[in-house]
């Protein structure tokens, strides 16, 4: 009788210990299945990052007036966007392109720099313009966005070349058409920044048709 009643318990702790081991089991195969569906949901994560909305050529400043045309709003996998992402296109506003950004790229911080770079040193920085045409001497190579150069005016006596300004930054390149290039392009249209002071002298010299530019390397 004794023996009957130990193989009894014997074998109700067997089928315990069966259970105890089927209902761990149970819970890691759950725990498992859990940790896989939360991966495969975040996969399908998304974000609303802006992209470059069209190539965004080197030294191109973004402000209020053209942030809609460069700048767009896309939904993106979360796992691939990287940190300093743009989500505030207001945080753009007065910075500059570091280099060309082509199209649907997405946008960091780290590809602009401040306002103040381009314009630093200047006391009274004021945006103006030129056409290549206008220049009574052709640069040599290519002139780009973020580019610097010193602008000198010939005497039309003389010839002789004089300094008019120094340093000048070359905001943008536009073609013909009035779009912005990229580094493999030649710009027929230029916007630089120069001091106020200089403006009155840089366009009667554009009329004179006495101006040539000279590109600084470096």
């Amino acid at each position: 009788m004794r023996k009957e009643n130990s193989k009894k318990n014997e074998t109700a702790k067997v089928k315990f210990g069966i259970f105890i081991a089927a209902l761990i089991t149970a819970a890691g195969v759950f725990a498992v299945m859990t940790y896989l569906q939360r991966q495969a949901l975040s996969d399908f994560e998304k974000k609303e990052v802006y992209v470059a909305a069209c190539m965004i050529p080197r030294g191109t400043l973004i402000d209020e007036k053209n942030s809609g045309e460069y700048l767009v709003l896309k939904s993106v996998d979360a796992g691939s966007v990287p940190e300093g992402s743009v989500f505030d296109p207001a945080a753009m506003n007065g910075l500059t392109s570091v280099y060309d950004i082509d199209r649907g790229t997405l946008l960091t911080d780290g590809m602009f720099r401040t306002f103040e770079t381009a314009v630093s040193g200047m006391e009274d920085p004021v945006m103006a313009g030129f056409k290549a045409d206008d220049l009574s001497k052709a640069v040599s190579g290519i002139l780009r966005a973020g580019d610097r150069i010193d602008i000198y005016s010939a005497d039309p006596g003389t010839g002789q070349g004089f300094l008019l300004c120094g340093n000048v930054y070359v905001v943008s390149g536009y073609d013909g058409s009035g779009n912005p290039i990229s580094d493999e392009k030649a710009a027929v249209m230029f916007n630089i920044y120069l001091e106020s002071c200089d403006v009155a002298g840089f366009y009667e010299g554009l009329r004179s048709g006495n101006l040539y530019v000279v590109k600084r390397c470096g």
